[in-house]
C-alpha cells in the first residue's frame, strides 16, 4: 500500500479548521457512527491541546460548511486537484493567483443568490452589487459581519492572512501526524480494505471492481474520522482519502448511482430473490438459516445472495466465524423506489 501523507496534511488542516467553526455540524453528521463524542473529536481535542492553534475569526468564510456543501477551500481544491494528489507546497502555490481564487470564491458563495445580485459585476468590483452581495451573505452568517465585509472589500489583505494561517496549520498538522506511530496508517487502510462494507465502497467510488483498491494511494485523515473522499474518476494515480475510523461506516457512503430501471426491477422478477428478501424482513439471517426457511439449495441461495449483495439490496451486518449475516438495506429500496417511480412517471406523462 502507498500512504500519501502530504495529501493527509492538507486534508487534516482543512478539517481541523472546519470543525473549529462548525462543531455542531460535524457532531450531527458523525454522531450516527460514534458511541461517544470522543470518537468524533478525539484527535481534534488532542491536536488543540498540543498545538494551541486557534483559527482567527477572519478564516470563517473560507471554512464554513452546513454539512451538505463543501467548504470554499475544499471546493476550490476539488476544482484544481481532480486526483486529490495535493501537497502543502502545491496548495500554497495555487492560492498565489488571488484573482483566480477571488472569481471562484464569489461565484461559489453567491450562487444561491444569483437571482438577487449580478455576480459578474461583483467580480468586476461594482460597488452597488458588492454591497448587495455582502449584505446577502451577512444575513446568513450573522455572527461574522465584519469578516464578510472584508471578504468583499479587503480581499487581497484577507488572502494574505489566509495564506499565513494555512501555512501555519499545515506545519502543525505535519508535526502532529509525524508523531503518530506508522502502524496507525497501515491499520486504517487494512481495516478499510477488509471491512464488511467493501462492496459499498466500490459502489460509492462508482468504479468497476477490476480497479484494485489495494494498489491505490491512501491519505489518512485524523479529523474526518468517519469520512471517505474519492476523486471523480479513480485511477492508479489517484489518492483515496479515508478517515482512520471509516471502516466503522456502512452504506451511507454508497451513492446508489448504479441503480437503473433494469437492475432495480430484476430484484423482484425472480422468486428466489423475493423469498430471500421476505425472509430477511424478519431480521438478520445467515445462509444456513435461510436454507431452513426457503426451499432452495445452499449453492443456489449463495448465488443469489451474491447478486443481491452486489446490487446493495442486502448488506452484511456482521460475521461470526465463517458465517456472514445479512440484512435488508433500507437505503437501497428507498433509492430504487425513486428510480422505478420516475420510470413509470416518464411513461404516463409522455
Amino acid at each position: 500500500m502507498q500512504i500519501n501523507n502530504l495529501a493527509g496534511i492538507v486534508y487534516d488542516s482543512i478539517y481541523y479548521t472546519a470543525i473549529h467553526f462548525n462543531t455542531e455540524v460535524f457532531r450531527s453528521v458523525f454522531k450516527i457512527f460514534a458511541k461517544n463524542e470522543d470518537d468524533i473529536f478525539e484527535h481534534y481535542y488532542e491536536f488543540k491541546k498540543r498545538h494551541a492553534v486557534e483559527p482567527p475569526e477572519n478564516m470563517y468564510i473560507f471554512f464554513f460548511t452546513n454539512g451538505e456543501t463543501p467548504t470554499l477551500i475544499t471546493a476550490y481544491l476539488d476544482e484544481n486537484f481532480r486526483d486529490l494528489n495535493y501537497s502543502p507546497q502545491s496548495v500554497l502555490a495555487l492560492f498565489q493567483d488571488k484573482d483566480k481564487f477571488r472569481k471562484f470564491a464569489y461565484q461559489y458563495l453567491l450562487k444561491p443568490f444569483e437571482n438577487n445580485v449580478n455576480v459578474e459585476q461583483v467580480i468586476k468590483g461594482d460597488n452597488q452589487n458588492t454591497s448587495t452581495a455582502s449584505a446577502l451573505l451577512t444575513s446568513i452568517h450573522t455572527k461574522y459581519p465584519m469578516q464578510i465585509s472584508r471578504f468583499f472589500h479587503d480581499f487581497d489583505e484577507l488572502m494574505n492572512e489566509f495564506t499565513s494561517y494555512f501555512r501555519l496549520i499545515m506545519h502543525k498538522a505535519d508535526i502532529y501526524r509525524s508523531n503518530k506511530n506508522k502502524d496507525i496508517y497501515e491499520t486504517a487502510v487494512n481495516d478499510f480494505l477488509n471491512s464488511n462494507h467493501v462492496n459499498e465502497y466500490y459502489k460509492f467510488l462508482y468504479v468497476n471492481k477490476t480497479l484494485n483498491l489495494d494498489s491505490q494511494k491512501f491519505a489518512i485523515s485524523f479529523f474526518a474520522r468517519f469520512g471517505i473522499k474519492a476523486p471523480p474518476k479513480m485511477n492508479d494515480e489517484s489518492t483515496l482519502i479515508i478517515g482512520d475510523k471509516c471502516s466503522n461506516t456502512s452504506t451511507i457512503y454508497a451513492n446508489y448511482k448504479h441503480i437503473t430501471k433494469k437492475s432495480a426491477s430484476s430484484i423482484f422478477t425472480l422468486d428466489i430473490n423475493n423469498d430471500i428478501i421476505n425472509a430477511l424482513r424478519k431480521g438478520e439471517k445467515n445462509i444456513t438459516q435461510l436454507c431452513f426457511m426457503i426451499n432452495y439449495s445452499r449453492s443456489h441461495i449463495a448465488k443469489h445472495l451474491g447478486v443481491l449483495k452486489d446490487e446493495l439490496a442486502i448488506i452484511v451486518s456482521r460475521k461470526d466465524g465463517n458465517e456472514s449475516y445479512y440484512i435488508i438495506n433500507d437505503a437501497y429500496f428507498k433509492a430504487a423506489e425513486i428510480v422505478l417511480d420516475k420510470a413509470c412517471s416518464d411513461i404516463y406523462n409522455r
